[in-house]
């Protein structure tokens, strides 16, 4: 294969992955490569990645096609993104947008962000393409990360394994973790940038009254909670430099170790977990991995 279709392979599957899918399969085909995937929610699905003579093209079947299709963002790969834009909650302007990335990822650390969102901030994200950084390729993401922190609005709070596994023996319960590590985000783009009128977050428990009381926001601040939240633009700019701070991370831990460490939770991590163990010991993935994970009782 060529090496253009093989980026644009990695891409497409990364971004499966990122999406809470694992691949169960894979294999050459007719003028491209296929792979049998399912998630965390038991859905299956089968994608197809296509090199052609009109160029790279990806198809997604089986019985939860649909639900790939999403998880993929078809409108915006087919089009390199398509910007979020407006203000889909009518939460006005400036707000606050918060978003998180490595919640279901074995190795790696848990990152929050948060974003202030100003009326001059929005013109000059208009046309820049930011969407949900599920709908993007590791490249773009990089790319639009690097765009946002030139605002300077941005604020991002990381807990690498090693600091990852105390915190949540601690605690003992993720969402109160990443409310704790929303709080003290919002906190300090309140502290730079003043008080917003709203802080949307998206939504990882149902009962938001533990990051009410983390965000301990102003009098007047509507804290608000949203499924899909990355429509707006403020909660897709977080969702972007959440995620470029775990592929950083991810990278420093590969560098470190000298192995690879996929993202996600499936067959290719417990491969990457059992050549950890073998090379390094059992006693140190504590340093790689999150311990709370069912994934530790396969290695």
């Amino acid at each position: 294969m060529a090496a253009g279709f093989i980026t644009y392979c990695n891409d497409l599957v990364a971004r499966a992955k990122h999406a809470g899918w694992s691949v169960v399969s894979e294999k050459t085909i007719p003028y491209g490569r296929q792979w049998q995937m399912t998630d965390r929610a038991g859905f299956k699905a089968v994608l197809n990645a296509y090199s052609g003579k009109k160029g790279f093209s990806f198809h997604v079947g089986g019985k939860d096609a649909a639900q790939l299709n999403e998880a993929l963002g078809v409108a915006a790969a087919e089009s390199n993104g398509t910007a979020t834009a407006g203000d889909p909650f009518g939460l006005g302007l400036p707000r606050v947008g918060g978003d998180e990335s490595g919640k279901g990822d074995f190795f790696g650390p848990l990152v929050v962000a948060a974003f202030h969102l100003d009326a001059n901030t929005e013109k000059k994200l208009a046309k820049s393409g930011i969407t949900d950084s599920k709908k993007l390729s590791d490249a773009q993401i990089e790319k639009l990360a690097g765009l946002l922190d030139k605002t300077g609005r941005g604020h991002v709070m990381r807990l690498m394994p090693r600091e990852y596994n105390p915190a949540y023996r601690k605690v003992g319960n993720l969402n109160v973790l990443l409310a704790q590590m929303h709080g003290k985000c919002v906190q300090a783009i309140l502290k730079k940038h003043g008080a917003p009128g709203a802080v949307l977050i998206d939504e990882f428990a149902r009962d938001g009254k533990v990051l009410r009381e983390a965000i301990a926001a102003p009098q007047g601040v509507r804290v608000v909670t949203r499924t899909k939240a990355e429509a707006d633009l403020a909660v897709a700019a977080a969702s972007i430099l959440a995620r470029a701070e775990f592929v950083r991370s991810l990278k420093e831990l590969e560098h470190e170790f000298g192995q690879s460490f996929p993202p996600g939770a499936g067959s290719p991590v417990l491969k990457a977990g059992r050549e950890f163990v073998k090379s390094f010991g059992r006693e140190q993935l504590a340093q790689v991995a999150k311990l709370h994970f069912k994934t530790v009782d396969s290695l």
